[in-house]
């Protein structure tokens, strides 16, 4: 059998050893408690479904060629950059609201928790400000 799509074949064995994993543990260690063993069961059999679909089609030349038109379509690829924006710009303001929560709590509290949400929050946003300069100049180099 000849290997279409490597990375799907990467995912696919990550999903199914995954899958498989938890379904061994579902069985070895079952829960007392019936609905959460059922839930527990089904997600790792969804979670095989997944790995197993991807394997197939890692191997199938027609759905490699689908992926591959689908990976680089450009209203595909428009769309995975908005997503990805717009997920940047949202978990920054999350993190921006948290580091100010955070300095407020300390400020009326002097509750050490607060000020580690605080500190955490700021050297978030500090990193993702130094890799987002250092990505920039990057680009500009490149581009």
């Amino acid at each position: 059998m000849k290997i279409y799509n490597k990375k799907g074949l990467v995912i696919g064995l990550l999903w199914t050893a995954a899958g498989a994993f938890c379904l061994y543990r579902d069985a070895a260690d079952a829960h007392a408690f019936l609905p959460q063993q059922i839930k527990s069961v089904v997600l790792s059999l969804i979670m095989l479904a997944i790995g197993l679909t991807c394997l197939v089609r890692a191997f199938s030349r027609r759905a490699a060629r689908e992926d591959r038109i689908e990976e680089l379509d450009e209203r595909s690829c428009l769309v995975r950059l908005k997503t990805s924006s717009l997920t940047l710009r949202v978990t920054g303001y999350i993190r921006l609201a948290a580091m100010v929560l955070g300095l407020l709590a300390y400020a009326f509290t002097e509750n050490l928790v607060f000020g580690c949400l605080f500190l955490f929050a700021g050297l978030e946003i500090t990193l993702e400000a130094v890799v987002s300069a250092a990505a920039a100049v990057h680009y500009e180099k490149r581009v």
